[in-house]
């Protein structure tokens, strides 16, 4: 549903992308912007296109009209690049907390719609993190910020560079600890990876960024990711470390995911289609996404298919959300057309494919068709 664009006559209008020729009766408010001056505008919208009402005062220079202000519309509002522009801007200095989660929302799926570029979407948000005192705008923008990284190629010394100075000045210990997480997963640089593995192996995070011994596990396995010929050495060190029962059983069942042998990969991967082997479902997830994990997903497009095949099964055995942690462990970490390709492959196959466990697959994999079809 596109912002109706500034013209001398703007028009605002929606469009069913099934085609279906429905449309969505709702009630609508815009924010019409002429520099430092704005004004809402409400619209009872009950139509497939109609005249949008500019205010008097703004005809002759309208700057931005920005769509869903209160948060209350339904569908894909289109921005184009002054209004995303004057987006940020309201997100850096309004005090309206409801404003700011709309923008942020509207801001994040014109980017899965490639309307604006992930290199701007990233550095804006990255820029807006550091003076967000609300946790949830905060946790909110943070996660927009990874699944825009994860899915799209950005430079990552400018990531690294503005995540380590959230985790080093930010006010807020949470946003902190927060940072860290996703510095921890997105890096790529060397340096960056140094710098993972002196906090790990010192057990030394940036001042007033506490980390829990679970971060230090998750760590680990990151670093024989990254480090594979040390692998080995920093499995065995943060064994040493636990005195927990159950962590020690946990951490003998996943490390052999992120193993630099890939015959070993794939035992774990061949357990896991045992229903045995699952029993204890979160563990069968995360050995599953580090099988899948970004830095190996070309070497595991093999497990796709097979790993989909087993999701009846799965849904039959297992607790009522496993399956859908599975097709998340599954594919999260997939980028590429001959990943999603396989995913046609099987419902190509599978033509009368249960809906309910097809509709997961679809939602688990929507970033992979955006990814895929916006880079064709």
């Amino acid at each position: 549903m596109p912002s109706g664009g500034k013209t001398a006559k703007p028009i605002i209008s929606q469009h069913d992308s099934f085609n279906r020729g429905l449309v969505w009766p709702q009630e609508l408010t815009y924010t019409v912007y002429n520099g430092n001056k704005n004004t809402e505008v409400t619209i009872t919208f009950d139509e497939k296109e109609k005249p949008f009402p500019i205010p008097e005062e703004f005809k002759n220079n309208i700057q931005a009209i920005l769509p869903n202000t209160n948060g209350k519309g339904y569908g894909f509002f289109h921005l184009n690049q002054q209004d995303a522009e004057y987006s940020i801007r309201e997100l850096q200095t309004t005090q309206d907390e409801v404003l700011k989660g709309s923008l942020l929302i509207t801001l994040h799926e014109n980017l899965l719609h490639g309307t604006i570029s992930p290199e701007w979407f990233t550095e804006k948000l990255l820029d807006y993190i550091q003076q967000e005192e609300n946790t949830l705008l905060f946790s909110t923008a943070l996660s927009y910020t990874g699944n825009c990284l994860r899915l799209y190629p950005v430079q990552s010394s400018l990531v690294e560079t503005k995540l380590w100075e959230t985790i080093l000045t930010n006010s807020n210990e949470q946003h902190r600890l927060q940072a860290f997480r996703l510095y921890s997963s997105v890096t790529h640089s060397e340096a960056a990876i140094q710098k993972l593995y002196e906090v790990w192996a010192k057990q030394k995070p940036p001042t007033n960024c506490y980390l829990s011994e679970n971060d230090y596990i998750n760590l680990s396995y990151l670093l024989a990711l990254h480090l594979p010929e040390q692998a080995e050495t920093i499995i065995q060190k943060q064994q040493s470390r636990l005195t927990n029962p159950d962590r020690i059983k946990e951490y003998a069942f996943i490390p052999p995911a992120v193993s630099l042998n890939p015959a070993t990969r794939d035992s774990v991967f061949n357990a896991l289609l045992m229903a045995g082997n699952r029993r204890i479902e979160p563990w069968a997830s995360t050995a599953l996404a580090y099988l899948n994990h970004h830095t190996r997903q070309r070497e595991a497009i093999k497990y796709i298919r097979p790993a989909l095949e087993k999701l009846q099964e799965i849904q039959r055995t297992g607790d009522i959300f496993f399956p859908t942690a599975w097709v998340r462990a599954l594919l999260s970490g997939h980028q590429s057309a001959e990943a999603w390709q396989e995913i046609e492959s099987f419902f190509r196959d599978n033509p009368d494919y249960p809906e309910m466990l097809s509709n997961k697959i679809k939602q688990q994999s929507d970033f992979l068709y955006r990814r895929t079809h916006l880079l064709e």
